[in-house]
């Protein structure tokens, strides 16, 4: 109730103000899921609300955005979100944010671990890395000519919540309870030191992360009869840099994480990637290749790993294409699969998408997922069509 009051009275605020930019979308997904899990329904309708509000004023801006989303099959999907809301005051050569936002970082397109500044969102599709939860923060950020540097402090972890017992996007054990246990208090802010730069005669992008605080990966544990999350305190250092060569772009990613959970091993990851583009393959239509390695490395396998904590990615090797056609239409196709090298458990999708009538898009995917024997992923094979008004 209080978030849907929030959502309220930021939005008549600022459509009965002055200057203000607005977008957003209503959509509607419809999703079939053919699979032998025991309980799991196998159909998914929602109805999808997103909006976004930009104010400018003098030195800075103020900026919402939220999303509202009602599932016909399930009621843990009936709700209201704010992802952004905060104010940037702009100086001469930095600024100043204060509130609720989410943050992309990372340079790979299938996984980025780097990418772990906001929770990731279970109430969406657990599969989609880029559905996150807004965290509250403050930041300061310093220009130079060509590189920046930002002072990060995330000032509380956030719950997640999850699809009710019968989607088969839920893959927690029954007794799953949203309460977040921590190490420390829950609102002990997580500092992150960040250093972004770009080449000057060369096409090289790069950052490097300082992270003390909540690591992103948390573990499940019993609290009488009920299973918790629990976030704990690490010590973590990230870097990700993209050069681009010709017609070829190479990535990677690079983490090394202390634990202060006596529970949960240090741990390394490492990713590296290749994305190549062949322009005017078919027509006007071009042709990215892209190929990435990711690998989790646990300094201590007698504790808690990248099993432990559920990851579906541990020792992966992904392949896939974009296909961008280039017409009136912006219609574009994207297709990968993931392989884990040593589980064999395979991750595969295909995705075509377009507009209709310049305000409409369609997009059209279907999924596939055969798990390894034991894991608490399930085989299925998901099939949804997706159709929205964008203004």
């Amino acid at each position: 109730m209080k978030k849907v009051l929030l959502f309220s009275m930021m939005l008549s605020s600022l459509l009965f103000s002055e200057d203000f930019d607005y977008k957003g979308n209503i959509g509607f997904e419809s999703a079939y899921i053919d699979h032998n899990i025991e309980g799991k329904r196998d159909r998914q309708n929602t109805l999808h609300l997103a909006l976004e509000l930009k104010k400018k004023i003098e030195n800075g801006q103020f900026v919402f955005s939220g999303e509202a989303i009602v599932d016909s099959d399930d009621k843990e999907r009936r709700y209201v979100d704010i992802n952004d809301f905060y104010y940037k005051h702009n100086f001469e050569n930095s600024d100043l944010f204060i509130g609720r936002n989410t943050r992309f970082w990372g340079a790979m397109e299938f996984y980025n671990h780097t990418d772990n500044f906001n929770t990731k969102d279970l109430l969406d599709d657990p599969f989609d890395y880029d559905s996150k939860i807004g965290a509250w923060n403050i930041a300061y950020t310093q220009y130079f000519e060509n590189s920046e540097f930002s002072l990060i402090a995330k000032m509380q972890e956030e719950e997640q919540k999850v699809q009710e017992l019968k989607s088969v996007n839920n893959f927690l054990p029954s007794n799953y309870n949203k309460k977040l246990e921590t190490q420390q208090d829950k609102n002990r802010p997580t500092l992150y030191l960040k250093y972004s730069g770009s080449g000057d005669k060369t096409q090289i992008d790069y950052s490097f992360i300082y992270q003390n605080g909540y690591d992103e990966q948390r573990y499940l544990a019993p609290i009488g009869t009920e299973l918790h999350q629990h976030a704990y305190l690490v010590n973590k250092l990230m870097g990700y840099a993209t050069y681009v060569s010709g017609e070829t772009i190479y990535k990677t990613e690079l983490a090394y994480t202390k634990s202060d959970d006596k529970r949960v091993s240090d741990y390394g990851q490492a990713s590296v990637g290749v994305e190549h583009t062949l322009y005017g393959v078919v027509g006007k239509a071009d042709l990215g290749l892209l190929a990435e390695y990711y690998r989790y490395k646990a300094k201590d396998s007698s504790k808690l790993g990248a099993k432990d904590f559920g990851n579906f990615f541990a020792d992966d090797v992904s392949l896939g294409f974009r296909m961008t056609l280039n017409d009136g239409a912006d219609s574009d196709i994207l297709a990968g699969v993931d392989i884990d090298r040593e589980t064999h458990e395979q991750l595969m999708f295909v995705e075509y998408n377009t507009r209709l009538y310049d305000t409409y898009k369609l997009g059209v995917s279907y999924q596939h997922l055969s798990a390894e024997k034991g894991s608490i992923f399930k085989d299925l094979d998901k099939g949804m069509l997706e159709i929205g008004y964008y203004f």
